[in-house]
């Protein structure tokens, strides 16, 4: 047997516990088949083998991004986008400027990215502030959570709500005044839902929302061009979006692993969640393009206080909001058992501590209830997020099985401090800390959860990493009067670089179900690897997003550097 592609002169480090480091590899139709020394492997060398020199320069796993939103990135470019600050009355200037650059003609509906959730505390925006400056036509402005937004009065008329619309139940949540009257600030706003639908009809126009190859390719493209070559999708955006992935395999132009996830909406749908994920499962599955995972957010965000909390909410003065959860325990229970009897993984938005209890909670009772019932257990359950948990609960997710996810661009401090005012700064304090997890052993994978064109660099891996690393945001740093060094506590929640590759390679594989095949650099898993400008192990913590990959291979296809 001859290798297509030889590695040799390289510090290559294989993630594998057995073999840690090695400076050659050969692969062969897509697979490694040597791993080890320079002469090892080339003693497949053959006539038509590739042999590249890597002078030394250090190899890791190819990366996986366990939770991003590439549909829904594409579906913001025609977004307007502006500058971020926190000063409110520049917020407002920044969008009168970006209103007057693209008038009613060229922008019949204006939608601004973005402002941050503790520009205007815990009431929220006003639609009469954003009346003063658009007036002509209905405008949107999104928080950067994505998790709230911010209409005029013109788009509350276009959408049809006024004091006597009732709510649904469902998002959005339009937030009322004590006469019922909506605000204008909306909570949990979903871009294409039926409201927004009703406004593009009442307004004759439509925007450019209808994902493409050609919209979805770009941020795609960045992504591999930093090292990632799988990622599971936050959710995939119907049925459409998993046909194109499927179709840009099939004709051989995705080069990446792409996994979907199934919106579960709520408990009384989930039969109807179980039959689309199946319906999808045989129309557009394959090797590279796969489906077993149901998505579920069991909570909202601490920044505006409607997370699932163990302790009432710090500014509320009665001492009874404890925050809103979306399925109890005896629910989520039973969700997870039936899943298990499909064999259908669940992923779970959870923010809070009392989300994070509940959902553990869950995963414990219906384990037991199925060995009761003589059932096997053959599903995970992720919890993503996770920004703040109990003490008690931090060895849980290792005890039970569970694993855990996290977006480590976050960890400086990218939301702010608008969750000071629900959790309090003590408990704040205390947030995104994994560490006390990664001591018991527990699964712990990440990812970028990247929603939007306006911040898409922060998809890059390397970019996500540093944060972690060091805890300070690379754009928006907190005030360092506040926080020495702009770090946000507590500083010993930092991750090193081992930690964080483990967990973008090895175990990141893991909710895919393609640890056999991928994740670390061995004989026999698929030949996914990534060549690295720097040595990531020895560089200054503070030049590690920096890191630009310089080759990068999926499946013994070099889909960027190094040809020949």
């Amino acid at each position: 047997m001859y290798a297509d592609k030889i590695l040799i002169n390289g510090r290559i480090y294989t993630e594998n516990k057995d073999m840690m480091w090695a400076e050659a590899v050969a692969a062969e139709d897509s697979e490694f088949i040597c791993v080890g020394k320079n002469e090892e492997c080339m003693k497949y060398k053959g006539d038509n083998t590739q042999v590249i020199d890597l002078e030394g320069k250090t190899v890791i796993p190819a990366l996986i991004d366990g939770h991003t939103h590439p549909v829904t990135v594409a579906k913001t470019y025609w977004h307007v986008r502006m500058p971020l600050t926190h000063d409110r009355e520049q917020l407002l200037e920044n969008i009168k400027e970006y209103a007057a650059k693209h008038p009613k003609e060229e922008c019949p509906y204006f939608y601004g990215e973005s402002y941050f959730a503790e520009t205007f505390g815990t009431e929220g925006p006003k639609k009469e502030i954003l009346d003063e400056i658009i007036s002509d036509r209905p405008a949107r402005i999104q928080d950067f959570t994505d998790h709230a937004c911010w209409y005029n009065s013109k788009a509350l008329e276009l959408m049809e709500i006024s004091k006597d619309t009732p709510e649904t139940g469902t998002a959005p949540f339009f937030v009322r005044d004590d006469t019922g009257e909506p605000t204008g600030w909306v909570q949990e706003p979903l871009p294409g839902s039926d409201v927004e639908e009703t406004l593009y009809r009442n307004l004759g126009w439509h925007p450019p929302t209808e994902v493409t190859e050609e919209t979805v390719a770009p941020f795609l493209d960045f992504l591999k061009d930093k090292g990632v070559t799988a990622i599971l999708d936050g959710i995939t955006e119907g049925e459409e979006a998993m046909k194109l992935f499927y179709e840009m395999d099939s004709e051989g132009r995705l080069n990446m692993y792409y996994e979907g996830t199934c919106l579960l909406e709520s408990y009384d749908r989930l039969d109807e969640c179980i039959a689309t994920l199946k319906d999808w499962q045989k129309k557009y599955t394959n090797e590279h393009v796969r489906l077993h995972t149901v998505k579920f957010f069991l909570d909202r965000t601490n920044e505006m206080g409607n997370s699932a909390s163990l302790e009432p909410l710090y500014n509320d003065p009665s001492g009874t909001n404890y925050g809103e959860i979306n399925m109890s325990e005896a629910e989520l229970t039973d969700t997870l058992l039936r899943l298990n009897r499909e064999k259908i993984d669940l992923h779970i938005h959870v923010v809070c501590d009392r989300g994070f209890r509940t959902a553990c909670n869950a995963y414990e009772a219906a384990k037991k209830k199925a060995s009761e019932l003589g059932e096997s257990w053959d599903i995970f359950m992720e919890l993503a997020h996770c920004e703040l948990v109990h003490p008690d609960d931090m060895a849980r997710p290792a005890e039970l099985g569970i694993i855990i996810n996290w977006s480590c661009h976050w960890a400086g401090g990218y939301f702010g401090e608008a969750a000071i005012d629900y959790l309090g700064q003590e408990r704040w304090n205390t947030m995104y800390d994994f560490t006390k997890m990664l001591e018991t052993g527990a699964t712990v994978t990440y990812s970028s959860d990247v929603i939007g064109m306006c911040e898409e660099q922060r998809g890059n891996p390397w970019f996500g990493m540093e944060i972690s690393a060091t805890r300070v945001d690379l754009e928006d740093p907190l005030d360092p009067e506040k926080y020495p060094g702009s770090v946000r506590p507590p500083l010993s929640a930092r991750l090193t670089p081992e930690q964080l590759v483990d967990g973008y390679t090895r175990t990141g594989a893991i909710p895919f179900r393609m640890e056999d095949v991928m994740g670390t650099i061995e004989e026999g898993k698929y030949a996914n690897l990534i060549v690295l400008d720097k040595n990531l192990f020895e560089i200054p913590l503070t030049e590690i997003h920096t890191i630009d990959p310089q080759t990068v291979i999926f499946e013994d296809k070099i889909i960027k550097g190094e040809t020949a």
